[in-house]
């Protein structure tokens, strides 16, 4: 099943993922943001992908990161998907008639001081986003897609400390290529195997 993922198999992950949040906790210390999951399958090779992007070295936060498109709230926006859209437009130029939003999943906490609520989405399968998406040349280095069953197959994941002076107790790593893979992006990728029925939830006691 993870060779390639349906919206029915999103949509239970969705309803499976609900409880599996970090403890709410007061977010008048977090800055709300939101990040964007868009799946893109090729069914002629029967295989899904998943869209990320690394941040830019000379970023003030979370510099050089492998990330999921998005981004903190801004005041102009009314909701916090439409916070996601915005940021994948203005980050890699995909705008929203490319995807369908599937659902989301419950928020997560950082040890950086944002609350993060996850947006799942699909690619159509008749987007011409290949021609469409560039990186915004100030934030962005890259953009690239890896097979799903090689972020997703807990085979891939690791458990460890996190860098020194960060306020979380544990993080997970995501074991692709040379990759830096780790953080919210790990967390959000090991919720999905999760959700899938790949592996067994991830603590909720990180931060």
């Amino acid at each position: 099943m993870v060779n390639l993922i349906s919206t029915n198999n999103l949509l239970d992950c969705i309803k499976n993922v609900r409880d599996a949040g970090d403890t709410n906790r007061p977010i008048s210390g977090y800055s709300e943001a939101s990040i964007l999951v868009i799946f893109i399958n090729n069914y002629d090779k029967h295989e899904s992908y998943i869209l990320l992007t690394q941040r830019k070295n000379n970023l003030r936060q979370h510099a050089g990161q492998i990330a999921f498109p998005g981004g903190k709230k801004e005041n102009e926006d009314k909701t916090l998907l439409e916070t996601a859209v915005r940021e994948t437009e203005e980050e890699i130029s995909l705008s929203k008639e490319n995807y369908n939003i599937i659902g989301n999943f419950p928020k997560f906490y950082t040890g950086t001081g944002y609350v993060v609520t996850p947006y799942i989405a699909m690619m159509k399968e008749l987007s011409n986003w290949k021609n469409s998406i560039k990186p915004n040349v100030e934030e962005v280095r890259k953009i690239f897609t890896p097979k799903s069953q090689q972020l997703l197959l807990p085979d891939y994941h690791i458990r460890e400390k996190p860098p020194i002076k960060s306020s979380m107790s544990m993080t997970w790593r995501i074991n692709y290529e040379n990759e830096n893979i780790w953080g919210l992006t790990a967390r959000v990728l090991v919720t999905l195997s999760a959700g899938l029925g790949l592996r067994e939830f991830p603590p909720c006691d990180d931060i």
